[in-house]
C-alpha cells in the first residue's frame, strides 16, 4: 500500500496529466485546422508573435511559482497569494509597455500588430490567477485548476473551429484565446472562493514582494533564458528566412509539445515531496532523485520510439504538402526532448538547495550558444540547422554544463545513471 501523502501526490499528478492530455488533444486538433486553413505564412506570423512575446516579455518570470509555494509554509497564505498576484500583474503591465515600444519600431503587417497586442493583453489576464494556481498546487488541489482549464480549452477549440468555418481572419483566433482566458479566470476564482473560507485581507506588502522577486530572480533568468533559446530559433528563422518557414518549423514544436506533456505535472507534483525528502535525509533525497530520473528518462524513451515510428504516417496524412519539411525537424527535436526529461528534477533541485545561480549561469550561456549556432547553421541548412542548434543547446545546458559547477557535478552523474535501465529494478513505490 502507498502512504497517504504519496497517494495525494499521485492523485494530484493524475489530474495534472489529465489536464495536459486534454490540452494536447485540443491543441492538436486546433493545430491541424489552423495550420492547414491559414497556410504556412499566416500561421508563421501567428507563431512569430508568440515567440517575440516570450523573448521580450521575460520580466513576467521574475515571480516564480516555486518560490511562492515555499513562502506559503512560512506565513499567511492569502497574504502571500495576493501579493504574488499584484507583483505578477505589475510585471505583465511592464511587458505590455515593452511590447508596445517594440511594435513602434517593427515594420510588421497589421495582422501581426493586432495579434501581438492581444497576446500582451492576455498576459495580464492569465496572471490574475497566478497566486491561486500556486495555492492549489501547494495543497495538491490541482483538480480545481484542471477543471477550469479544460472548460476553457474546449470552449476555445469549439470557437476556433467556428472562426475557421466562417473563414475569419487569423486575428480572430487570438480573440478566442483571450475569451477562453476570461472563462478560465472566472472558474478558478469561483473555485477558490468556495474552497478558501478564512478572513481575507488585501494588503500590499512591498517588502514581501521584494523578497519573492529577489529569490525568484536566478530562477526567472534561468527560465527566461530557457524559453528564449527555445524560441530564438523561430525568431531567427523569421529574421533570416521568412514567415512561411517559421510556420513550417513551428508545426514540429507544436507536435513535440504532445511528447513533453508529462514534464510540468511531474515537476509540480514531486516538488513538495522533494522538499520533504531533503529535510529528512540527504542520502534518501539523492537516492530517490536517481530513481525518479531513471523512471522518467525511460518513460520518454519508450514514448519516443512510438513517436518516431508513427510520425511519418501522421505528418503525411494530416498536414498539407507545404509542411513536409516539418517531419525532419521533428525527428531532430525528439533528441532534444530526451534531455528535457532526463533533467526533469534539475531546476527544482537547485531551488531546494539554494543553488539557483548555477541554473541561471548555465541557461544564460545556453542562450548565447544557441544564438551563435543558429547564426551559423540557419544559412547553411535552413530550418534543419535551427533544429540542430536547439537540440545541441539542450544537450549542453541540461547535461554537460552540470560538470562545470561543484554544486551540480553530482546531478550530472545522476542524470547519466538515469539512462541505465537496471536502476528501474530498484524502484519501490511504497517508499517513494
Amino acid at each position: 500500500m502507498l502512504n497517504s501523502y504519496t497517494k495525494r501526490v499521485f492523485k494530484n499528478f493524475s489530474w495534472l496529466i489529465f489536464d495536459k492530455i486534454i490540452l494536447a488533444s485540443v491543441s492538436l486538433i486546433i493545430l491541424l485546422n489552423v495550420a492547414n486553413h491559414y497556410g504556412a505564412y499566416e500561421y508563421g506570423l501567428y507563431q512569430y508573435a508568440l515567440s517575440l512575446n516570450l523573448i521580450f516579455g521575460i520580466c513576467i518570470f521574475f515571480i516564480d511559482g516555486r518560490v511562492v509555494i515555499k513562502y506559503f509554509s512560512k506565513g499567511d497564505e492569502f497574504h502571500i497569494l495576493f501579493n504574488s498576484i499584484v507583483a505578477k500583474v505589475i510585471l505583465s503591465i511592464l511587458s505590455l509597455l515593452i511590447g508596445l515600444i517594440l511594435l513602434a519600431f517593427l515594420e510588421a503587417p497589421q495582422k501581426f500588430n493586432l495579434i501581438y497586442l492581444l497576446i500582451l493583453i492576455n498576459n495580464i489576464l492569465i496572471n490574475l490567477i497566478f497566486g491561486i494556481e500556486c495555492y492549489f498546487n501547494y495543497h495538491l488541489k490541482s483538480k480545481n485548476i484542471v477543471i477550469a482549464s479544460n472548460i476553457a480549452n474546449i470552449s476555445s477549440a469549439i470557437l476556433q473551429l467556428i472562426v475557421i468555418s466562417l473563414n475569419l481572419s487569423i486575428v480572430a483566433i487570438m480573440c478566442v484565446v483571450l475569451f477562453s482566458s476570461l472563462i478560465k479566470i472566472s472558474i478558478v476564482f469561483l473555485q477558490f472562493l468556495r474552497y478558501y473560507s478564512k478572513p481575507i485581507s488585501m494588503i500590499i506588502e512591498k517588502n514581501l514582494i521584494y523578497r519573492i522577486v529577489k529569490e525568484s530572480t536566478p530562477l526567472a533568468i534561468a527560465a527566461a533564458a530557457a524559453l528564449i533559446y527555445a524560441r530564438t530559433d523561430m525568431a531567427m528563422i523569421g529574421a533570416m528566412m521568412d514567415m512561411k518557414h517559421v510556420g513550417i518549423y513551428s508545426v514540429s514544436i507544436q507536435i513535440l509539445s504532445v511528447l513533453i506533456i508529462a514534464i510540468v505535472p511531474i515537476q509540480v507534483s514531486i516538488y513538495p515531496k522533494m522538499l520533504e525528502w531533503y529535510d529528512e535525509n540527504s542520502q534518501i533525497y539523492y537516492e530517490k532523485y536517481k530513481i525518479i530520473t531513471s523512471m522518467v528518462t525511460w518513460l520518454f524513451i519508450f514514448a519516443a520510439i512510438i513517436a518516431v515510428t508513427l510520425a511519418p504516417m501522421f505528418f503525411g496524412r494530416f498536414f498539407s504538402e507545404e509542411y513536409s519539411e516539418s517531419l525532419n525537424v521533428f525527428m531532430i527535436h525528439i533528441i532534444g526532448a530526451f534531455f528535457m526529461y532526463n533533467s526533469i528534477l534539475r531546476s527544482s533541485h537547485f531551488t531546494i538547495t539554494e543553488n539557483t545561480k548555477v541554473l541561471m549561469i548555465s541557461q544564460l550561456a545556453a542562450v548565447l550558444i544557441n544564438i551563435i549556432l543558429n547564426y551559423v547553421l540557419i544559412p547553411k541548412f535552413g530550418i534543419i540547422g535551427a533544429a540542430i542548434a536547439t537540440t545541441s543547446t539542450h544537450f549542453l545546458s541540461l547535461l554537460v554544463f552540470n560538470l562545470f559547477f561543484m554544486q551540480s557535478k553530482k546531478i550530472f552523474y545522476i542524470q547519466l545513471n538515469g539512462m541505465n535501465p537496471f536502476i528501474l529494478f530498484q524502484v519501490n513505490l511504497k517508499k517513494l
